[in-house]
């Protein structure tokens, strides 16, 4: 009877780990500092035929990023009427962040739950949020 109960519990676990091989891809911008990384912004999920697709899946995140953010340009107008920096920025607010001072923001892809990768874009000018205000950067 336990050998039943051990078998049971081995395939249900096979199936919900097999289950799970619908391929996919996560694009999003992150804020770096000196020991942490902070997304800022997580994009549409593409589509991807395979998990081995990595290059199609940054190639999406790039074009999708660049897309959004009019190639890393912070102080573009977004849909929503306010600079894509000012997004960032009311994000961060919106999770405690009240203040950065002179970050890149960086464009990361993720392939199937693997390690975010980066996919080499990066914002046009550096992010400055006073009090969750998009500001100029001064530099010190």
């Amino acid at each position: 009877m336990r050998n039943f109960f051990v078998l049971a519990l081995f395939v249900g676990l096979s199936a919900s780990v097999s289950g799970q091989t619908e391929p996919w891809c996560r694009c999003a911008a992150f804020v770096t500092y000196q020991h942490s990384e902070v997304m800022v912004y997580e994009a549409p999920e593409v589509i991807i035929e395979s998990c081995d697709n990595a290059s199609i899946c940054k190639n999406q995140c790039a074009e999708q990023l660049n897309s959004i953010s009019d190639y890393g340009d912070l102080w573009s107008i977004g849909d929503s009427g306010l600079t894509v920096g000012q997004g960032i920025c009311d994000y961060l607010k919106d999770h405690f962040m009240f203040f950065v001072h002179n970050h890149r923001v960086y464009g990361y892809y993720e392939v199937c739950g693997g390690a975010w990768q980066y996919a080499n874009i990066q914002s046009q000018q550096k992010l400055c949020c006073e009090y969750g205000q998009h500001e100029h950067c001064i530099s010190y």
